[in-house]
This record gives structure tokens, sequence and C-alpha cells, in this order.
């Protein structure tokens, strides 16, 4: 049996405040399909006993991008007006799933938003703004108009899970966030760094698997490096069966 593979959704109001969605791009749906995974979408739950059920059901999980977090969820005041931040129900569901996750060392991918709230479940802070927290900054990591995506390289610790996939000390990426972790959280080290010295990627030792990557490798997923990324992810939960693919 493939793994399974659960992936947060965004969820937001429509004008009309009793309408709810909840959506993704197919991007990250497509991603997991060709490297070997089954996809499913965990809509937003407000309880820990449907994140448990969520959790014995898949063998890993993927966070994906989308809105700012809440600073006060990692301790701090909204300072800056471009922090747009996600739904509570979805920055509350995110937060208590990745932490879950993560305590029951299921295998987990975090992409852009995805990572910065991996690094918040451990206990990690957020760069809120980098135009005006780090004006050293050389490289435009985000445009406010299209195309979003901007390219630029990074380099990678030799000695990381991100290597050993990639086998590449430098990769070009696309690029479209304008937060980055500031503190680490517990357990988690920097592999990859912009050329200005943000870091795009983290990692946790003491995980059976653990990434989080800046950039969005699903927009360009037709790349073998990229997609290599989704096929070490779908592999490592494929080693860790959940109950019900087990079964």
């Amino acid at each position: 049996m493939k793994p399974i593979i659960g992936i947060n959704a965004n969820f937001f109001r429509d004008d009309d405040e009793n309408v709810f969605r909840i959506f993704i791009s197919a991007n990250y749906t497509n991603a997991i399909l060709k490297s070997g995974g089954t996809p499913i979408i965990l809509p937003v739950a407000p309880d820990a006993e449907t994140i448990e059920q969520y959790l014995q059901q898949i063998d890993g999980l993927m966070f994906i991008g989308g809105a700012d977090i809440d600073p006060a969820l990692y301790g701090m005041e909204k300072k800056y007006p471009l922090v747009r931040t996600m739904s509570p129900e979805r920055q509350n569901f995110d937060h208590a799933l990745a932490v879950a996750a993560i305590a029951k060392d299921i295998p987990v991918l975090g992409i852009c938003c995805g990572c910065q709230m991996l690094n918040v479940a451990c206990g990690g802070t957020l760069i809120q703004d980098i135009e005006q927290e780090i004006p050293e900054a050389r490289i435009r990591h985000y445009l406010k108009i299209p195309p979003y995506y901007l390219p630029h390289k990074i380099r990678i610790s030799p000695d990381s899970l991100l290597y050993s996939i990639l086998q590449k000390e430098s990769i070009e990426t696309n690029s479209a966030h304008h937060q980055c972790v500031l503190q680490l959280g517990k357990g988690i080290r920097p592999t990859a760094w912009s050329e200005d010295n943000i870091v795009e990627c983290i990692e946790r030792p003491q995980s059976r698997f653990f990434l989080g990557l800046q950039w969005h490798p699903e927009a360009i997923h037709e790349r073998p490096e990229q997609l290599s990324l989704f096929k070490a992810f779908v592999d490592a939960a494929a080693l860790a069966p959940s109950a019900a693919s087990s079964s």
C-alpha cells in the first residue's frame, strides 16, 4: 500500500460569515502523487481527539504555505503592517497538529509558512518582515505583485538531510516569503541559507524525518531536484507505516 500523506489546508470565511471554505493548491497533491504517496486533505478540526484520529490514519504529514502566523503565538506583538495573519481556526489547528505529530515522530515536511509553523511548534520565533527587520538583506524574497516567485541560490550544509537528498551544496530555488526563522526551536538546526543569510531550511536530527523548506518546491516540482525532496519524504513515510496502512 502506498504511504498516506496528510496535508493541512487553507481555511477562510467568505464575505458571508456563515460560509467557510477550505482549499489547497493541486501542486501539493500532484507532488505527492508523483512521488508515490497517497495525499489526503485534513480539514481544520478544533479538538484534540480528531487530531489524534488524523494522525492514526496517516504515515507522513505535510504543512503547506499560507498567510502569516500571529506573532502572539510565539510571544511577540504584531509590529509591521505587512503582517497578514491566517485565520485563527487554521492557526490553532496547524499548531496543535504540528506539536502532536512531532511528539509522535511522524515524518513531517513543512513548506514556506509550514516551515515556520514547525519552528514555532518547537518553541522558536520568526522575523516578522525581512525588509523591515533585516535592512541589510540583499535579496528580494517576496514581490508584492506577480510574479511572486523570485529565483535565488541557497547554500546547503554538507552534513544535513537536505544534502543527503540533493547531493548538492547549492541549488536555485524560488522565493515568495517576507518572514523567516529567527530563534530556532528546541532541537532545530538550520541547514541551508540564502546568499544574504536568511535561513532556508530547518531540520530536527532526532526526528525520523523533519524537513522545513522556506521556498515552494511544489510550484517547481517538475524539476528533478525539487521532486526528489517529496520522494525522500514519501519514502520516509513508507518506512513509518500507520496502523491504518499496516492493517
